[in-house]
């Protein structure tokens, strides 16, 4: 394995932990959301957060798939 290879592993395996920790915390903010829909609140900002954290979420997904291109790319010996 070469040094690059090893640092894309370990930039992949941080976009795995970043893409998991984005999807429990959706899921919590869509709990908090419904929530306040019951409770009768205003779900504005809950609603605009949610659409934020579901961008950056979609972002980070983006940028894992990015990643395992290059890491195809050097085992094809094209990096």
């Amino acid at each position: 394995m070469s040094i690059d290879r090893e640092a894309e592993v370990r930039r992949l395996n941080l976009a795995d932990c970043h893409i998991a920790d984005a999807e429990r915390h959706i899921t919590d903010q869509w709990l908090i959301l419904e929530q306040q829909r019951a409770a009768g609140r205003d779900t504005q900002d809950a609603e605009r957060l949610l659409e934020t954290m579901e961008e950056t979420l979609s972002t980070f997904q983006e940028h894992r798939r990015m990643i395992v291109e290059m890491i195809d790319r050097i085992d094809a010996g094209l990096a």
